[in-house]
């Protein structure tokens, strides 16, 4: 039983791995700059809303996520070519 927890464990942490080091594009990087702009002017002006924007938009850089494409939806296929 352990041992089929572990491996789980294992492959969920591998999955976010490959999430958090891999498909970075230039709106991906842009958001990441962005909510940190956001995170430290929110520190510095003790606005709240600025900082939880920016922890938002972190969160969405890190995970490589977008709000409005819920469940993949934006996501466009791609093609199989066969020889």
């Amino acid at each position: 039983m352990a041992n089929k927890k572990q491996h789980y464990l294992y492959m969920k942490l591998n999955q976010l791995k490959l999430r958090l080091l891999t498909n970075w594009t230039l709106w991906r990087i842009t958001r990441l700059v962005l909510s940190l702009v956001f995170i430290v002017n929110g520190i510095i002006k003790l606005d709240y809303i600025l900082l939880i924007g920016g922890v938002f938009l972190l969160g969405h850089a890190l995970i490589n996520a977008c709000a409005a494409c819920a469940g993949g939806n934006c996501e466009i296929p791609q093609n199989k070519t066969y020889e």
